[in-house]
């Protein structure tokens, strides 16, 4: 004789509901922290490692111009030809800079700019400014020599740049220009092709007119 399974037609009591819900909230308070702090090191990463990139690119420039550094940005208007990302462009990746869509394209993005307002008369987020001071002249477009630059390790090369400015090249150190966004720390590449990430109370010993 088969028995039959005795199934409670009570269902769930409204202090039962009440606990379950509450141990969900609890679980959701915990993960979504976790998760979003998670978002954030995946980001700095990966704008740590464009930074790498750019870097890696620009020492190419200099072999192929006879240890000429480029330029930050000139005075001119054409932004398809007045800042670095213009003159690192071809070598990366074999076309023309656009001066429109490729300032948000491939490695050139930090993932966390894209969340970031647009604001100003550029209608493209710009994620990373060099030094301007690789110019002799800022903004003039005659540069330094690599070999020129005295302390590698210390002098800035390339960092996150503020939303707020969303201009390519860097001349100060201040929350106005240099992109505090991960975790308030800016990504930084050095002269000699290491990254780390400074706050603005870090930045005591960074060098950037050198």
């Amino acid at each position: 004789m088969a028995l039959k399974a005795e199934v409670s037609e009570e269902g769930f009591s409204l202090v039962e509901l009440l606990v379950t819900i509450s141990i969900i909230a609890i679980l959701a308070g915990i993960l979504v922290p976790v998760l979003s702090s998670a978002r954030g090191k995946a980001h700095a990463t990966q704008c740590q490692s464009n930074l790498r990139q750019i870097s890696v690119t620009t020492f190419m420039y200099c072999q192929d111009n006879n240890d000429y550094l480029p330029f930050a940005w000139y005075n001119d208007t054409d932004a398809s030809d007045n800042n670095f990302l213009s003159l690192l462009t071809p070598m990366l990746y074999r076309f023309e800079f656009d001066g429109y869509g490729d300032f948000e394209s491939k490695i050139f993005t930090c993932p966390k700019r894209m969340t970031e307002p647009l604001v100003g008369p550029n209608p493209m987020r710009i994620s990373y400014g060099m030094n301007a001071y690789n110019s002799v002249g800022f903004p003039d477009p005659r540069t330094r020599r690599l070999s020129q630059v005295p302390t590698p390790p210390k002098t800035l090369l390339i960092a996150d740049i503020a939303f707020g400015y969303n201009h390519p090249p860097i001349q100060k150190l201040d929350s106005d220009q240099v992109g505090y966004k991960h975790d308030t720390a800016a990504n930084i590449v050095f002269f000699d092709g290491h990254t780390t990430a400074n706050s603005m109370l870090q930045t005591n010993n960074v060098i950037l007119n050198f």
